[in-house]
């Protein structure tokens, strides 16, 4: 998808939401069905959509700051879906997503259970504190205002863990590709 800013679609002050709608919903078709596959209907398909468009118009009335169009409602698409998952009760763990996969063979099935088993290696050995922020970040699909009002820390504390977790594990694993 071309990069293209949301100012490109305001005239005279209001935002032009039928040339986004056109111009968008194919690229939010494609994130839908690559987060879905079959795992939702055509209905709840198209209500993400419509849904994400909503959302855009009513934070641009909100004056919210939109650097980034297809970056933002990728972004509110992909929420949308993780919530739409959790509404049908649906548990995706790690185990149910590899068997979404398609492998062309068996080493690289094998080479991806690798990765995935190194990268919970890594978790595990995370203080306490920074296992709850990912499981309630990444898993439970938590917003950062949300985990710390939990667990009672500032939202910077939320951000800065988030941010040394994902350096420390890209570190770690960048270390064993070296020593291999």
């Amino acid at each position: 998808m071309k990069e293209t800013k949301l100012e490109n679609y305001i005239i005279n002050e209001n935002i032009d939401l039928d040339t986004i709608v056109d111009d968008y919903t194919p690229y939010l078709r494609k994130i839908i069905q690559n987060m879905v596959s079959n795992n939702l209907s055509e209905e709840d398909k198209e209500e993400i959509i419509l849904d994400t468009f909503f959302i855009l118009w009513k934070r641009y009335k909100e004056n919210y700051c939109i650097k980034s169009l297809s970056s933002y409602i990728a972004g509110i698409a992909r929420n949308l879906v993780k919530e739409k998952f959790k509404k049908l009760q649906y548990n995706i763990n790690i185990e149910q997503c590899e068997n979404l996969i398609e492998y062309s063979n068996l080493d690289m099935y094998l080479q991806e259970r690798e990765e995935i088993n190194t990268i919970y290696d890594k978790i595990k050995n995370l203080k306490e504190i920074d296992i709850k922020i990912m499981n309630m970040f990444y898993y439970s699909s938590k917003s950062i205002k949300d985990i710390a009002k939990k667990l009672k820390i500032s939202e910077v504390n939320v951000k800065t863990r988030l941010h040394r977790i994902r350096k420390k594990i890209k570190f770690e694993l960048e270390q064993e590709d070296f020593k291999d």
